[in-house]
């Protein structure tokens, strides 16, 4: 799956030239492949995030695990949108809402681990959506850091820093929660 996406990016970028998103004349760098891998992986990964986090506010009576799950699903939603509009500013397709292939990419939740999710209930259910959701949002960091390391297109580092901050902030509410 990723060489596939990696030689479809290679493929694009080359194809456009890789142009920023303001047009000719922009002071704003142009996107690297680092830039477009991130928004390609990133999107399906705030997508599995959002599934399970819908799944948190119906399941769950834990007022910390719906705040936390409605909190994260409404700031990735937009997160979303923002990579899909730079996608399609360099001319790349928006990846689509395939979760078979999702399950298979570095740092998402397998098919197994979202339906043991599914499964589980009361409080083995918050314990079981905590840890994965942490684990999660862990691989999303890591991500994010990799673009902002690695990206040039100013947008795409701005929101990597952004992903980093919130993510992390969760994290540690998490941790803080799982302790007390």
């Amino acid at each position: 799956m990723r060489a596939r996406l990696l030689i479809i990016v290679l493929g694009l970028l080359a194809l456009v030239g890789c142009s920023s998103a303001g047009g000719s004349g922009s002071a704003e760098p142009a996107a690297n492949e680092a830039d477009a891998m991130f928004s390609l992986q990133m999107i399906p990964h705030h997508r599995q995030t959002i599934e399970i986090a819908k799944v948190a506010m119906e399941k769950s009576k834990d007022e910390f695990v719906v705040n936390v799950a409605d909190k994260i699903a409404t700031a990735e939603a937009g997160e979303i949108e923002q990579m899909a509009t730079y996608l399609r500013s360099w001319n790349i397709q928006v990846p689509g809402d395939d979760a078979a292939a999702a399950h298979k990419m570095a740092g998402m939740m397998t098919a197994k681990d979202v339906e043991a999710l599914k499964a589980a209930s009361g409080k083995q259910y918050d314990d079981l959506f905590l840890a994965t959701l942490s684990r999660h949002l862990r691989s999303g960091v890591d991500m994010a850091k990799s673009a902002q390391a690695k990206g040039e297109h100013i947008g795409s580092k701005a929101l990597a820093g952004k992903i980093i901050v919130s993510q992390t902030e969760v994290l540690d509410q998490i941790a803080t929660k799982q302790k007390s």
